[in-house]
């Protein structure tokens, strides 16, 4: 009776409160009990696996902190993914069986978090807005909103996410402080990541006054010191990094600090100053895990301070020393730097950036080292092939051409000896007064056949030296344009250019370095306009009915030759009416193939990058665009429009490769989910400490979410 009674008054306390669902048909004290029952141990449970879940991101984060993940993409244990699935789960029973109950609002919150936290932010972003509609009034919409313009932020949604973020910061008297300091931090990291550093660092320092946790406050004043060095104040830079040092509850992140600050001290030139406090850094056994990031600021250190020999020689300590790490890749790279820039030693460099892209592959500078490798891997192909038609060029001048003489000599003596084959005395007689006209014609057909010979050899010779001639202009152009745009030597980029202007002056590439050599001289080098004006001057008075011509003559603003109808620039123009017409996918196509008819032709490259920027702007397809700017970076490496769509090329491809890492790492947390999951099966099942989902009463299934080191080379 006891008990009985206890079990009315906890019935009658939940039908009070509003949090019961009642069923007046069945018996009202058992089918109440069983359903509220069932209520609370699907929302228990749901609550329950949402916060071990959220405890074990926080603590994952922690720990990959530690390990120097600062600025580094982070991904949730596949543990805590598996929890905010079965959370999300038991939560959507909730809002279905019991949609009237107390914590409904909670359920939504919860379920939206969960997807956040899965980086689904389609689903999370409906459920925000579901609780923020059918509970207008709840205490919980700031925290919603807060997710809610993350989630927006993320998807890409700028205006609307910074709009609900902005208006918690706004409402920082009204509001819990840490959600009106968390949103200010999601807006100065929004400013960060777009260069913004003025406005960044406003926000961080509001965010700085409102939040409580000293890990998320050690990140703030981190962005602070890195925002001030952005702005070159590197006396604030110093204090914020002071002041995530004094609040930091992860050491990594004190380690860091402090580095950042050696850093300032020698920016501002107290170089033994720093690298006495770096000494006592590696004298510190709890920098121990450290020691090569610490070995690298020396290195640093000293080359800043001109001891240009120890620092490369701490360089090379370094990649020996710390095999397979971000500082290895980084000496590698600015080794490979040295030699390319200060002692020109292109060899030594080709080596260095090769072991750069392949020492660390999650290090920042990979794609920076993946791009200067390849530039000096080709620019030594194309001196070897360089090298090769040289070479091939002088052995055909040399060769002589009477290599066949003897044969035709034999067939001439054949000629002769045919007269007398029978030795009939009436031919015999004959013979002695046909003989010498005999021999006079054949020695005549025998010099004939051997000129006609001699002139298809010359011919042969000639296109065969013509052929090698257009492509060693053409391997000398592109080294002109490599030096140019890429190794960025643009005195070193003209003496190639002159070479093929004044060595291969009949080739197709002759005006076409004369038109790169004058726009290098207008856009870059701000060469005098006389100077400008001679050279396009001299492309129209040598090339006068070549495209570029035309070009030069329209700079100049002389009237245009139109004696002969370029057909690139005709079907340019179509494809430009096409554009102004609608029809872009036609105008597309029609500038690919402009580009591929007419590879020589100055509107190649202008089509290459309007066919790509008509994919970027107009059809919304950026991988087509990319594929198209990339074949105009590696087919007309000096043109101007080159240096338009490098960024670009640039960002994307490093993009690509993080989505790759991100991917990869999505991969392996689904493996160690299966792993751990079959890992449980072989178990033996023990009884659940929690409360059951329900006494064993038959219920419905429950529903889901309807959304638911190499060697040298």
């Amino acid at each position: 009776m006891k008990h009985h009674s206890y079990i009315v008054l906890f019935l009658a306390a939940t039908f009070l409160s509003g949090c019961a669902v009642w069923n007046p048909v069945a018996d009202v004290a058992v089918s109440g009990y069983v359903n509220t029952v069932s209520y609370f141990n699907s929302f228990y449970n749901a609550q329950r696996l949402f916060n071990e879940a959220e405890d074990e991101v926080i603590k994952s984060r922690t720990e990959f902190l530690e390990r120097g993940g600062l600025g580094k993409p982070f991904t949730i244990p596949s543990a805590a993914r598996q929890k905010f699935q079965t959370s999300i789960e038991k939560n959507s029973k909730v809002l279905s069986f019991y949609p009237d109950a107390r914590w409904v609002d909670d359920a939504l919150l919860m379920i939206g978090k969960a997807y956040y936290y899965m980086e689904d932010d389609v689903r999370s972003e409906r459920k925000f807005q579901e609780l923020a509609v059918k509970f207008p009034e709840s205490g919980l919409i700031p925290e919603a909103n807060l997710w809610l313009g993350k989630s927006l932020l993320r998807q890409k949604k700028s205006e609307q996410g910074l709009k609900m973020l902005e208006e918690l910061v706004a409402q920082r008297d009204a509001v819990d402080a840490d959600l009106s300091g968390n949103a200010a931090y999601e807006m100065a990291n929004y400013h960060f990541q777009r260069k913004d550093h003025r406005e960044a660092e406003r926000f961080y320092r509001i965010a700085a006054d409102l939040v409580s946790d000293d890990e998320l406050l050690t990140l703030i004043y981190f962005r602070l010191g890195d925002c001030s060095m952005e702005l070159s104040q590197n006396q604030k830079a110093f204090e914020a990094y002071g002041s995530a040092r004094s609040v930091s509850p992860v050491y990594s992140l004190i380690f860091q600090a402090h580095l950042q600050q050696v850093k300032i001290i020698a920016a501002n030139g107290g170089y033994e100053e720093a690298l006495a406090v770096l000494d006592g850094m590696l004298s510190d056994s709890k920098n121990a895990e450290y020691f090569a990031a610490v070995h690298f600021q020396i290195a640093q250190v000293l080359y800043k301070q001109g001891r240009t020999a120890e620092a490369v020689e701490k360089y090379r300590y370094i990649d020996t020393a710390f095999v397979r790490t971000d500082e290895a890749a980084r000496s590698y790279f600015l080794l490979g730097r040295h030699f390319e820039t200060v002692e020109g030693r292109y060899d030594s460099a080709r080596v260095m950036y090769n072991r750069a892209r392949a020492e660390f592959a999650a290090s920042e500078i990979t794609p920076e080292a993946v791009q200067k490798a390849d530039m000096f891997n080709k620019y030594f192909d194309l001196w070897r092939e360089l090298a090769k038609f040289d070479s091939l060029s002088r052995m055909e001048m040399n060769r002589p051409l009477e290599s066949d003489s003897a044969v035709i000599g034999r067939d001439s003596a054949a000629v002769l000896d045919s007269i007398a084959v029978r030795p009939d005395p009436k031919v015999k007689k004959m013979a002695k007064t046909v003989k010498p006209d005999v021999k006079k014609d054949s020695v005549l057909a025998a010099d004939s056949l051997r000129m006609r010979e001699r002139l298809r050899k010359e011919e042969e010779k000639a296109r065969l030296l013509d052929s090698l001639q257009r492509t060693i202009a053409r391997v000398k152009f592109e080294l002109g344009g490599l030096f140019f745009l890429e190794i960025q030597q643009p005195d070193s980029a003209l003496r190639w250019f002159d070479d093929v202007i004044t060595g291969h002056a009949a080739t197709p590439y002759a005006p076409r370095a004369l038109y790169t050599k004058a726009e290098m001289f207008r856009t870059e080098l701000n060469k005098p306009q006389t100077e400008l004006e001679a050279v396009y001057s001299a492309l129209i008075d040598t090339y006068s009915n070549s495209a570029y011509a035309n070009e030069a003559r329209k700079i100049l603003g002389r009237p245009l030759v139109v004696e002969q109808v370029d057909t690139a620039a005709v079907q340019f123009e179509q494809a430009e009416r096409l554009a102004d017409a609608n029809d872009i996918a036609a105008a597309v196509q029609l500038l690919k193939r402009t580009a591929r008819q007419f590879p020589l032709s100055p509107y190649a490259a202008r089509s290459l990058y309007t066919a790509g920027w008509h994919y970027e702007h107009s059809l919304s397809l950026p991988d087509s665009a990319i594929a198209q700017y990339q074949l105009l970076i590696a087919q007309h490496p000096a043109s101007a429009l080159t240096g338009k769509v490098r960024g670009k090329v640039m960002e994307y491809e490093a993009e690509q490769k993080r989505l790759e890492e991100e991917k990869q790492a999505a991969k392996k947390a689904e493996e160690e989910a299966k792993a751990a999951a079959e890992e449980l099966k072989k178990k033996p099942k023990r009884s659940a400490a929690a409360p059951a989902d329900s006494l064993g009463a038959k219920q419905n299934p429950m529903p889901t979410d309807t959304l638911s080191t190499p060697n040298e080379q």
